[in-house]
C-alpha cells in the first residue's frame, strides 16, 4: 500500500528508474497492489519492453493510477503470488521490486510465508528480489529478518529505486593445466570506485592468487593448492564480495559456479549472457 503523502514521490522515483533502463531487451512489469480484492480486481499488471515507446506507455499508465486518498489495507501476497506463478523464466534475468509503506494487511502472515520460500526457489537462479520499505512506518523487523535469511532477497529502506545492480556472468570455466587465469565478465552495473575480493572455499584444491580489474571484467589468477590432489574436472563456487559501495549498490552475483579442470586439452568456452 502507498499512503497519499508519498504517492507522488513513489511514482516519480519509479518513472526515474524506468528512464535509466537502457537495454531495450529488458521487459518491465509493474504489478499494482489491490486496496480491496473485491472492489479493485481490475488493477492488472502493466508490462512493456524498455524501448522508447514502451517506456512512454508505462510512464503514462503509472501517472494514470488513482491516488489513494485514505490509509487502506492492501494484500502483499497477491503480487508475490503473481511473480511466483507468472514472471520467472529460465532464459532471462528477473528482478522484483516490492514497494510498500507498511505491512498493515489482513493476511500479512501469508506474504511473510511466501517471502520465506524465496531462497529455496531462486537462490541458485538469476532471480533477484528487493523489498522496498518506502518510509519509517514500513520498517518491519520481521520482514528485515526474513530478507536477511534469504539468498537473492534484499531489503531497501528508501523510496528511491534507482539502485545500482552489479551482476557478473552466471558461470565460468578454467583449465589449470594450460591456463593461469580466467576473466569474470561484468554483465551490468556501475563498478566505478568499487573493488572486489574473490575466493574459493577453504576445502577447494584451488586458490585465487591475485585479481586484476579490467574495463568490463575481473581477471582472476588461479593456482592449485600445494599438497592437495587436483581432480580432472570438478565444480566449485567462487565467492565474490564488493567493497567501496554506497547504500544503493548491490552485488547480485555473490557466488559464481566455476568448472575447474586439469587436463591437457583446452576447455571449451561458450559465451552466455
Amino acid at each position: 500500500m502507498v499512503q497519499y503523502k508519498i504517492w507522488d514521490e513513489v511514482r516519480d522515483n519509479l518513472v526515474s528508474a524506468i528512464n535509466n533502463i537502457n537495454d531495450e531487451t529488458i521487459e518491465i512489469i509493474i504489478i499494482p497492489f489491490a486496496n480491496n480484492t473485491s472492489t479493485h480486481p481490475t488493477l492488472k499488471p502493466m508490462k512493456e519492453f524498455a524501448t522508447s515507446s514502451g517506456k512512454k506507455k508505462l510512464k503514462a499508465q503509472i501517472y494514470g493510477l488513482p491516488d489513494p486518498s485514505v490509509h487502506t489495507k492492501t494484500y502483499h501476497y497477491i503480487p508475490i503470488n503473481d511473480f511466483y506463478d507468472n514472471r520467472v523464466r529460465e532464459d532471462r534475468v528477473t528482478y522484483m521490486f516490492l514497494m510498500t509503506d507498511g505491512e498493515d494487511e489482513d493476511k500479512r502472515h501469508v506474504a511473510m510465508n511466501k517471502l520465506r520460500q524465496w531462497g529455496a526457489k531462486y537462490g541458485n537462479k538469476n532471480v533477484y528480489g528487493f523489498y522496498v520499505m518506502l518510509h519509517d512506518q514500513a520498517l518491519s523487523p520481521k520482514i528485515a529478518e526474513i530478507c536477511d535469511s534469504q539468498d537473492h532477497l534484499w531489503k531497501v529502506e528508501t523510496a528511491d529505486v534507482n539502485i545500482n545492480l552489479v551482476r557478473f556472468q552466471p558461470s565460468a570455466i578454467f583449465n589449470a593445466k594450460n591456463e593461469k587465469y580466467f576473466d569474470l565478465r561484468i554483465d551490468c552495473g556501475d563498478v566505478s570506485g568499487k573493488s572486489f575480493s574473490v575466493s574459493f572455499p577453504t576445502d577447494c584444491p584451488y586458490k585465487v592468487k591475485k585479481t586484476e580489474m579490467k574495463s568490463k571484467s575481473i581477471r582472476v589468477w588461479v593456482e592449485p593448492v600445494s599438497g592437495q590432489n587436483v581432480p580432472v574436472s570438478s565444480d566449485y563456487y567462487l565467492n565474490v564480495k564488493m567493497t567501496g559501495c554506497g547504500n544503493f549498490d548491490f552485488l547480485v552475483t555473490e557466488k559464481i559456479p566455476v568448472k575447474c579442470e586439469f587436463k591437457p586439452e583446452r576447455s571449451l568456452k561458450i559465451l552466455v549472457r
